[in-house]
């Protein structure tokens, strides 16, 4: 008898830990979207308005230029999968990237102009680099849970991932930044949402 209390307790215990793992994988993350209401700026001074964006599937990333490791391997990487978008003939069109510093004190116009430029990204062709002001940034980032912090170095601490946005500006999915960053997996999500 005392087998199957053991038995029943093991089950309830595996339930519980499969729906707060799918908790946290899933139905956290629905709903979150980009806030239409913020307006941040291109690298070349223009306005950006999050409300007058066109329907594409997006893939959004936080960085800063003075990242030691995950923003600019990250960056790498989108970099490879533009050209992939690219030769499929749906990239600017169909999709698009958008990153957003989280240094905008620092990483002015010029300054992402240069990382720009060291990744042989082009302005206006589909690959969109934001600042805005630290609160702005802020209000960005906030539905997503991406975190950073100014701990009075150099470097800022930030969480470590990348979001795979609807035509609806809906979270689809997360990834990791950095090695972790996996352009295959990416590649064929993307694909999934433009066909």
């Amino acid at each position: 008898m005392a087998k199957k209390y053991y038995v029943l307790f093991g089950t309830i215990v595996a339930i519980g830990i499969a729906l707060g793992i799918m908790y946290v994988e899933f139905w956290r993350d629905a709903g979150i979207e980009l806030p239409e209401e913020i307006t941040m700026e291109t690298s070349t001074g223009e306005n950006f308005v999050f409300a007058d964006m066109e329907p594409k599937v997006r893939l959004l990333e936080f960085y800063y230029a003075k990242c030691p490791d995950v923003c600019p391997l990250t960056t790498q990487r989108m970099m490879h999968l533009k050209d992939q978008f690219t030769d499929e003939g749906i990239f600017g069109d169909k999709v698009e990237f958008i990153s957003i510093t989280i240094d905008p004190n620092e990483d002015t116009n010029e300054v992402i102009q240069q990382y720009m430029k060291q990744y042989g990204i082009q302005v206006n062709n589909g690959w969109t680099f934001l600042r805005g002001s630290v609160e702005d940034t802020e209000k960005v980032a906030k539905p997503f849970r991406f975190q950073f912090k100014d701990n009075g170095t150099d470097f800022l601490t930030h969480t470590s991932y990348a979001y795979l946005l609807d035509e609806n500006n809906e979270l689809v999915e997360k990834f990791p930044m950095g090695q972790a960053f996996d352009k295959e997996r990416v590649y064929d999500r993307v694909m999934r949402l433009v066909e």
